[in-house]
């Protein structure tokens, strides 16, 4: 039920259709904010049209890079928010922040911002070589924010020692599952894949899910292929590997041809039917901030997930259970036996997994932040 309370939410770039993990993360916050206010979401104008979700989408931003330029905007956004009676102002990430305080402050209402990372320290780990810039600015954004929603409580233990944020304005809000509980097994999805890829049910079907353009699942996929899948072998686990994300380069192309147990999906529109067929996902990440969209969903749906330690950052362990196993980074011995010892376990994800990570509570989570903080 909505509250009546109104939001302008501002996305700076297309989320309809969500073809990335970021991207899934703001349509399933904003979908579920609203079912129990209205959220105005200012987007660009290159999103798909909403007949699916309930915010109120408004293209107003162009998709020119001039829009993360100070203050671009504000005209537009003021006046679609006093249209609105808009009483709290949130943008996803810090780029638009000026833009964002400049609308909060000629309402005289709070602004929040939505850290997907320490984006300066995801910079600086893939190389970006001016990420001191970002730093600084993403720094001060956050320091003139009213509160900032971080997804893990590592990131907000950050900014709290590195940017001297107030922990007072630090809330932690993580990615979510629409699953409430536990859901039931369908056992027409293994079939149907199957099926469709001529490959056996009769062995445990181990799963890489993500972006493969993007640097940090690129290299995930690179060690699944050439570090922990000879592992496997060698250490005589017969079982079928399914890779699925788009942008995959011509070089794994070539590795994954060259096995017969090992099948590339494309993207995978059905993540439903994907999941329910899967049995472990390898999250071999090492790379990146924030946390792994996908090792939430996977958890949601019941399944084993093995993680690096950088993988696992930002996920609660106590509320993953025994679903969850962590290895060191780069002990690739170590994570192929736990792959092992995971395709013989019985998945029993803990109720308490629902209670953190189920989107609606999520949202109220977030609306009730707001309620609470003052301009």
């Amino acid at each position: 039920m909505q509250s009546g309370i109104n939001i302008l939410s501002i996305v700076p770039y297309s989320i309809l259709p969500a073809q990335s993990g970021g991207k899934l993360t703001i349509r399933e916050l904003h979908h579920y904010l609203g079912k129990i206010c209205i959220d105005n979401v200012a987007g660009t104008t290159d999103n798909e049209d909403n007949t699916r979700y309930s915010f109120r989408l408004h293209k107003i931003l162009p998709t020119s890079k001039l829009r993360y330029l100070p203050y671009s905007g504000t005209g537009k956004l003021y006046t679609l928010a006093k249209q609105n009676n808009v009483q709290y102002v949130h943008t996803e990430h810090h780029y638009m922040g000026y833009t964002a305080m400049a609308v909060a402050k000629k309402l005289g209402v709070p602004w929040f911002i939505r850290s997907h990372n320490i984006e300066s320290e995801r910079f600086r780990s893939i190389g970006k070589l001016w990420w001191p810039v970002m730093r600084w600015f993403e720094q001060s954004m956050m320091r003139k924010a009213n509160g900032i929603f971080f997804i893990t409580q590592e990131d907000a233990d950050w900014a709290v020692k590195n940017y001297g944020i107030a922990s007072a304005k630090c809330h932690v809000i993580p990615h979510g599952t629409p699953l409430a509980a536990k859901p039931a097994y369908n056992l027409n999805a293994k079939t149907e894949i199957a099926q469709a890829l001529h490959i056996p049910t009769d062995v445990p079907w181990l799963y890489f899910l993500g972006a493969l353009d993007y640097q940090p699942n690129k290299e995930a996929l690179a060690h699944i292929l050439s570090d922990i899948v000879p592992l496997l072998n060698v250490k005589g686990l017969k079982y079928q590997l399914l890779i699925a994300g788009k942008g995959l380069s011509d070089e794994l192309t070539a590795q994954i041809n060259a096995a017969e147990n090992i099948h590339y999906l494309g993207f995978v529109p059905d993540l439903d039917t994907f999941l329910h067929a899967c049995d472990v996902m390898l999250n071999p990440v090492m790379t990146g901030g924030g946390i792994k969209t996908k090792a939430v969903e996977a958890l949601g749906y019941n399944k084993m997930v093995v993680s690096s330690v950088a993988g696992a950052a930002g996920l609660i362990p106590s509320a993953c259970g025994s679903n969850l196993q962590i290895i060191a980074n780069y002990n690739w011995d170590a994570f192929a036996n736990a792959v092992i010892n995971a395709t013989t376990s019985q998945p029993s994800i803990p109720d308490s997994f629902y209670d953190t990570y189920n989107w609606g509570k999520i949202a109220a989570k977030v609306l009730a932040i707001m309620q609470s903080t003052k301009a």
